[in-house]
């Protein structure tokens, strides 16, 4: 695995609650003929599937906008931006993009009802014909670097994938495809509770990306998890070409983890698994022991406490145990040299710096709580509830 598929990895690392409630989202709207791409916003591309009509869809920037250096709030826009909100739907054989800015600050990685809480202005709107791209120069005036829409039309895509299952302990249930997602529900018949999971796309073959969730009992004996893969949306061949060929999907169900610490499936796969959820369980404990030496008095003063927890959690190492990487080498001795030597390594490093980043984030915003909710936001209360669910993801190891 190379270094930016090993930290997409780690970031899918979430808490069970968040994966539950994932499972259990709306149903996509059908796709429309058309993708979209956001060229230099956040990333140099993002790419989605335009909805069919009637439906509309988006995409929030936030955290990696551009910012222009030596913006100044004006008369005209008082406040930075928080975020930026691209809508995009079908309109008169075309793709209508709205955009749309929201001013003042906010707490991170906030959704949209929350977004909607703050001052709003219409920047820009314009109407992407196929194969058209047009610059959102608009966004200048809010401090904000332009960027641009493309649309083009979808590739084929006729709904198929093949589903390799390389487990014993799961077996698929269904399957069902709003392109370019694929949902495959598996059924855990073992005995044992599984804490993580691990699978990948293969087109023509080729490895398209991949994903893994675990957590403490993530699939229980018995129970449903249903896998959502996404593959790439790729622009079509051009006018002169004659015909294109659609490509082979597979969905690999590559691995799991039991909460016994045995595996089923590719070695080399259930390896980076372990190796990442070894790294978060150690900053997990690592922040029970944090907010457990937290004592009632202290929250009284709350700023003077929140800003010693910050202090400790900067501190928190995030350096390898070489003898956690030789127990998990010894453990996944059957894996590919490459594994042993490198991947069990970085997927530790990765989830060790991730699980701090997470910590991180749950204090930031609280912090933010505290210095804008209307109500009053209780530093103790949030001790002791972060403490529980901190205690819940780690469960029983």
């Amino acid at each position: 695995m190379d270094k930016l598929s090993s930290c997409l990895l780690s970031l899918t690392i979430l808490l069970v609650s968040l994966q539950l409630a994932a499972q259990q989202r709306s149903p996509r709207p059908p796709a429309s003929d058309f993708n979209i791409e956001l060229i230099n916003l956040e990333a140099p591309s993002f790419m989605a599937s335009v909805p069919g009509t009637g439906a509309r869809s988006g995409y929030i920037a936030q955290a990696k906008l551009r910012r222009i250096p030596a913006w100044k709030p004006s008369e005209e826009v008082p406040a930075e931006v928080s975020a930026l909100r691209i809508g995009f739907w079908l309109e008169a054989g075309a793709v209508r993009v709205d955009v749309t800015a929201y001013l003042g600050p906010s707490e991170p990685d906030l959704g949209p009802t929350d977004l909607e809480k703050l001052r709003s202005a219409k920047v820009a709107s314009h109407l992407v014909r196929e194969d058209e791209t047009v610059s959102i120069s608009e966004t200048e005036r809010y401090g904000i670097e332009p960027f641009m829409v493309k649309v083009f039309r979808a590739g084929l895509w006729n709904g198929a994938a093949e589903i390799v299952n390389k487990t014993q302990a799961l077996t698929v249930t269904s399957m069902a495809q709003e392109r370019p997602v694929f949902r495959v529900a598996v059924r855990n018949v073992s005995h044992k509770h599984i804490d993580g999971i691990r699978w990948y796309g293969l087109e023509n073959g080729q490895k398209g990306g991949g994903s893994a969730m675990s957590g403490a009992r993530l699939i229980r004996a018995g129970g449903v998890f249903e896998i959502r893969h996404h593959f790439g949306l790729e622009k079509t061949a051009t006018s002169n070409v004659i015909s294109q060929q659609e490509p082979a999907r597979e969905i690999v169900i590559a691995a799991i983890l039991f909460e016994d610490g045995t595996f089923e499936g590719e070695p080399d796969e259930a390896a980076e698994m372990a190796a990442g959820l070894t790294g978060l369980r150690i900053q997990l404990l690592r922040a029970i022991q944090l907010f457990k030496s937290i004592s009632p008095a202290s929250t009284v003063n709350e700023p003077a406490s929140l800003s010693r927890l910050k202090r400790e959690v900067a501190s928190l190492g995030e350096e390898i145990d070489t003898q956690i990487v030789n127990e998990l080498t010894a453990r996944f001795a059957n894996t590919s040299e490459d594994t042993r030597k490198r991947r069990i390594r970085e997927e530790l490093k990765n989830s060790l710096q991730s699980g701090k980043r997470n910590l991180r984030s749950e204090i930031e915003k609280f912090e933010y709580q505290l210095n804008h909710s209307t109500g009053h936001a209780e530093f103790g209360v949030w001790v002791k509830e972060t403490l529980q669910n901190h205690e819940s993801m780690l469960g029983s190891n």
